[in-house]
């Protein structure tokens, strides 16, 4: 049966299953419960919706959804049959007309009447019986049964497709294969699923709590009995071996028994072999290279399918090392290595904290403990990745997304819950993977556990942690001068990164004292112990409500792992936290700031010039790293740390640590020990903190070698990835510049060193185009006539240091802001004068206001934000576009130096073209070799060839001068042949084909009186269809006889209505009605001739409009020119858009216009020495 069925049949089964169930649950309901008064516990809970009203009240009577009472409801067929009937009349149709013989996939009606009673019926049974936690993952085999059974021989349909089908609900927790939902922008699918879904919800009777338990379980069925599941791949068979490479083997055996003949044979018998194995030789030579090409063919095609699969998973393959390998370790022992992680010995043990605690201050703003509030919900889903693997329900974060009547049917179970201080069962449930940490994984510790958990618990938590970010935050309770984890607003990589940095290089420079230690934590989230999170919420003092959500929360986390088909039982955690978990992570947070506070008051941290403080400890998540001035202090620090974190159940890796001394200005071995190990020093090993490496040099130049090498070895792997050069584009810009971006960033590199790095990828770029060497960076990074969707290296070097100024100067850390350390990028370039020069700029531009640029009207134009009236983000993207157009200015001034490269500087009455990346990848290699090519003149002419190579500049054909220019549009035998006309033509019939097709329009549109009197519009009316219809219609507005003649296949006549001349205009288009005549004439000139050509064709054709409006009609001349190289002129811009052709239809037809050209020029380019060739 199909889903518009099984959907229909589950609506009514719901109700079936309740009625059902009811004599048990109320034997059910303990005595002692709040609802054990009522007839049904699930009335207490259960939300009955108004559809006229949307309101949710409390009852203790039940209204079915959709006048389901009566037990009629509109139910759909397979065959497209629908009526208002009930399951029995539906049973009925499908069998007196057979719909269930054509082999559709899915179950009888019947058989999900009952799978949905079992299951209604073991919910029940759920609620009054103690399980253990192997139970959620026992399979139910009635359910399997009910399946599969009787498919093949009631509807005809094959059990195993049949059984495919349920495929997603035979697997196991954490398991469940991905449903085919439809994409986010099918409005239309996602609008019936979000209907379908909201029938089956509302029908749901119980509990809240198992309202919600069951909700991810309905959605998942209904998806994958509408949509199915996505299929495993399934590892090939071995490929049967080819002709060719059976020929190939057989010739391989018979050299080798050539070659021990030949060992035997005697003088005259070798000289035979020797023959016969050159021509065996020479066989094999062929095969093997055909088919070396053959398999190379393969290569390029499977990596275009990768590309195109996923490109940025593609490209995240190229960049980042193999990681593969099978966990070679039973299921007992996986499960026993989880219990001895994961559990806690000292549980039942109490844990105080440090008795010299500094107190808390007071508590100004209270914190929020209503129920979630359907904006808050909004926010939070709206934020979420629709892409986001889902949890053990198989319910991705896009049925909510897409989905709003689910998600409100969600929220409001949210809020019963929320009140009720109620945690859901699967709420508390998450399935994982163990994914390779490194090549031929093979042990427990080389797999790295990744914890997925249910979206409904992660939306509900994820209003619970920013509610509580926001107390912590308006409160101060968290230092964020120490701790950046957690809270939003900070920088805090690039804060600290910074500040430490900064602190080390000024201690050299100013021969001062200075002793840095980085302490690297043992498995911190896998070790917190679950008390250090209570005390933490106690000594916060987080509100009651909250804490006891969050307690429930965690006292019955369980979690299950799948390796290969291999599925453990539930896994208490006991102790730690999950990474994927949305409040475990600002939990952690204010563990360790209970921690840092216990520790930090021991000692003081660098006392600056003005008598700044700096703190001695800086935190994020668990990186700590103290800074002091003596060695005592240090110590003494280290000491207070290693106390409270064994008081904590927690203790630091002194192998993985690291520590820095400076005295006087040089670094020395100074030893500092933690749990009785010697911490290592820098000048042992270096370390990586933040993302920041630090080395004994104490300086950057390892890292920028180290950039280099990676860059090259980077652009290497792009090379031999298989791709063609404008998907190796695409790899580099979106693929190996990000990878560039943060190191550009973080270290000390100079302006000069970055310029070095960019030629090197501009030599790449320039073999990926096809282009010649000679041709500038300026024609792939610039703006200007011709846009490809590619940027410059050293303008995102800089954005990156201007944003890190930015970011510094304007952060919301106090100690940050008013010691922001300089930025430092060479000599050549300085990051902070750019930055106050750009700031000065944009606070200038606030003063003097908007102003008009060109022919515009009194307040047209892109319209801006002023910079004062920004926010902080709204700043450093203002700051860094006004480098960008710096930067674009410079290029222009280079361009402009160019003599040959630098003439579209003067092409002022064409359009720009901006090649997207969709229509890059549209392009075939050539097409793009010649665009790039002619526009900046580097194609091998005869003129270049002189000069790179010293061949005849002439021209093949006439002698004359072999530029770009002669062979586009001046070579006479060209245009004698009619090669010129022919591109002429190619270009006149697209544009005579948008003008007759908007003709037509026209001429069907109804007749509406124009008058010439402007009525005044009031604030809040409408101009009417008049002004409607003269907007849609243009100029063609005024008749609807309008006649459209082209000079193109037939000798173009003007009528004698008009004229009798002997002048032939490209398009005539007329109303004898209206007595109303346009002579539109094209030209496809070189683009430096643009202008020109213009002046010309209106003064040719300028007697003649004089003559036609001496006979009483309006006559008008349209000069309209197209470019040699595809860019089109203003002249057809204000043409289209005189007529009415505007928005993407006018778009459609530019970019159409320049096609023609370009593709015409292109082909005369490639037959240039060819005097004579056939036309179309």
């Amino acid at each position: 049966m199909g889903w518009q069925s099984m959907v229909a049949a589950t609506m009514v089964n719901h109700v079936c299953a309740t009625k059902q169930a009811t004599l048990k649950k109320k034997s059910a309901i303990p005595q002692e419960s709040a609802r054990a008064g009522l007839e049904d516990d699930s009335q207490a809970d259960n939300m009955v919706t108004d559809s006229g009203t949307d309101m949710t009240t409390r009852s203790g009577l039940s209204i079915e959804a959709g006048g389901m009472v009566s037990g009629k409801e509109l139910l759909t067929c397979v065959c497209g049959w629908s009526k208002v009937t009930s399951v029995r009349g539906l049973r009925i149709h499908q069998g007196k007309m057979r719909c269930l013989s054509e082999g559709v996939q899915g179950p009888h009606i019947e058989q999900y009447f009952e799978q949905n009673c079992l299951s209604q019926s073991a919910e029940v049974q759920r609620q009054v019986t103690c399980h253990s936690p192997q139970d959620i993952n026992t399979f139910d085999t009635r359910e399997a049964n009910l399946s599969t059974e009787g498919v093949e021989d009631e509807g005809g349909v094959d059990r195993s497709k049949a059984k495919g089908k349920q495929m997603g609900r035979e697997k196991g927790i954490g398991q469940r294969s991905k449903v085919k939902w439809p994409g986010t922008g099918d409005k239309m699918a996602w609008r019936s699923i979000n209907d379908d879904l909201k029938g089956m919800l509302e029908g749901l009777k119980g509990t809240a709590e198992s309202k919600l338990n069951r909700l991810g379980k309905v959605i998942y069925d209904y998806g994958m009995a509408r949509f199915g599941v996505v299929q495993r791949n399934v590892k090939c068979q071995d490929v049967v071996k080819s002709r060719r490479q059976v020929e190939i083997e057989k010739l391989v055996k018979e050299s080798r028994l050539l070659r021990k003949k030949w060992k035997k044979g005697n003088e005259a018998e070798r000289e035979g072999i020797e023959l016969l194995q050159e021509e065996l030789r020479s066989k094999l030579v062929k095969l093997r290279r055909a088919e070396a090409m053959r398999k190379r063919r393969k290569k390029k095609e499977r990596a275009r399918i990768e590309f195109f699969r996923d490109p940025f998973r593609f490209v995240k393959s190229l960049f980042s090392k193999e990681k593969s390998g099978n966990l070679k370790v039973g299921k007992r022992e996986l499960e026993e290595h989880f219990k001895s992680v994961y559990t806690e010995k000292e549980r039942s043990s109490d844990l105080d904290l440090p008795a010299d605690m500094p107190p808390l201050g007071d508590i100004e703003w209270k914190m929020d403990v209503n129920p979630p509030r359907w904006s808050e919900v909004q926010e939070v889903v709206k934020a979420a990745k629709a892409g986001s693997a889902p949890g053990p329900n198989g319910v991705p974060y896009r049925s909510y997304k897409s989905a709003p009547d689910v998600l409100k049917f969600l929220w409001k179970l949210m809020a019963i819950v929320w009140k009720k201080g109620i945690i859901p069962k699967e709420w508390h449930r998450a399935g994982g993977v163990l994914i390779p940490k490194e090549k031929d994984s093979v042990a427990i510790d080389q797999f790295r556990p990744i914890s997925l958990l249910n979206v409904e618990g992660k939306i509900f938590f994820s209003v619970v942690a920013r509610r509580l970010a926001t107390y912590l935050k308006r409160n101060n309770l968290i230092d964020t001068s120490v701790q950046k984890a957690g809270i939003a607003g900070f920088s805090g990589c690039i804060e600290h990164n910074s500040m430490i940095w900064h602190q080390i290089q000024t201690a050299r420079a100013e021969k001062k004292d200075l002793h840095v230690v980085f302490l690297d934590l043992a498995n911190a989230f896998g070790s917190v112990p679950h008390a250090l999170l209570w005390k933490a919420f106690n000594f916060f003092r987080v509100p009651e409500e909250i804490s006891r959500l969050v307690k429930a929360y965690f006292e019955d986390i369980q979690f299950c792992f799948s390796v290969g088909e291999c599925v453990t039982s539930w896994q208490r955690l006991e102790i730690g936290i999950m990474a994927g978990c949305t409040i475990s992570l600002l939990a952690f947070t204010m563990a360790m700031e209970v921690i840092i506070r216990a520790s930090k008051w021991v000692v003081g941290g660098e006392r600056l010039h003005d008598g700044t403080r700096l703190p001695p400890v800086r935190a994020f998540m668990d990186d700590m790293t103290t800074l002091t001035t003596t060695v005592p202090c240090t110590r003494r620090l280290l000491g207070k740390l290693n106390d409270n974190l064994r008081l904590a159940r927690m203790k630091v890796k002194p192998s993985k640590s690291r520590s820095v001394s400076i005295v006087k200005g040089k670094l020395i071995q100074e030893r500092f020990m933690m749990e009785g190990e010697v911490i290592p020093s820098i000048l042992e090993k270096p370390i990586k903190s933040l993302g920041r490496w630090y080395t004994a040099a104490l300086n950057d130049k390892e890292q920028v070698e180290g950039l280099r090498t990676e860059m090259v070895e980077a652009i290497n792997r792009i090379d031999k990835s298989f791709l063609p050069g404008k998907l190796k584009l695409w790899c580099l810009q979106f693929g190996l510049l990000p990878r560039l971006r943060w190191p550009l960033t973080v270290y000390d590199i100079p302006i000069s060193e970055v310029e070095r790095l960019e030629r090197v990828m501009s030599k790449a770029i320039r073999t990926w185009l096809g282009v010649p060497r000679c041709l500038s960076s300026v024609a792939w990074c610039g703006r200007g006539m011709l846009e490809l969707p590619l940027t410059s290296l050293v303008e995102e070097f800089k954005c990156a240091k201007v944003g890190r100024e930015m970011q510094l100067l304007g952060s919301k850390d106090g100690l940050v802001k008013a010691t922001a350390p300089v930025t430092r990028s060479g000599r050549k370039w300085n990051a902070r004068e750019a930055t106050q020069a750009a700031r000065r700029a944009l606070e200038h531009r606030d003063v003097v206001g908007q102003v008009q640029n060109g022919r515009a009207g009194l307040g047209l134009g892109d319209s801006w934000k002023a910079f004062g009236k920004a926010t902080s983000p709204e700043k450093r993207h203002m700051v860094t576009g006004f480098i960008r157009e710096q930067e674009e200015e410079a290029r222009r001034a280079k361009a402009a130096g160019q003599s040959k490269q630098g003439q579209w500087m003067r092409w002022e009455s064409v359009e720009k073209r901006r090649i997207t990346w969709r229509e890059l990848w549209g392009l075939d290699t050539g097409r793009i070799k010649f665009l790039l090519g002619a526009t900046y003149d580097v194609l091998p002419t005869p003129q270049n060839l002189a000069q790179w190579v010293g061949e005849d500049p002439s021209c093949k054909l006439c002698a004359g001068s072999g530029t770009l220019k002669h062979i586009l549009s001046a070579c006479k035998v060209s245009l004698s042949q009619g090669h010129y006309t022919w591109r002429h033509n190619q270009v006149l019939r697209s544009l005579a084909g948008a003008l007759d097709k908007k003709r037509l329009e026209v001429n069907n549109m109804p007749v509406v009186g124009c008058s010439r009197v402007i009525t005044f519009v009031r604030e809040g009316q409408h101009s009417g269809e008049t002004a409607q219809c003269l907007k849609t219609a243009g100029k063609w507005a005024n008749a609807r006889d309008w006649k459209l003649l082209v000079d193109v296949g037939s000798k173009l006549q003007i009528p004698e209505c008009i004229l009798v001349t002997t002048l032939r205009p490209d398009v005539v288009l007329y109303s004898e009605s209206k007595r109303i005549v346009y002579f539109i004439e094209l030209t496809v000139p070189f683009e430096d001739e643009v202008d020109g050509a213009y002046e010309r064709k209106r003064l040719k054709y300028t007697d003649l409009v004089a003559e036609v409006r001496e006979r009483g009609w309006q006559a008008y001349i349209r000069p309209v020119e197209v470019g040699t190289r595809g860019f089109v002129a203003k002249s057809a811009t204000r043409l289209l858009s005189e007529f009415g052709i505007r928005g993407r239809v006018l778009r459609t037809v530019l970019k159409e216009l320049s096609d023609v050209a370009e593709r015409s020029s292109q082909w005369l380019w490639f037959r240039r020495a060819e005097a004579v060739w056939g036309r179309e």
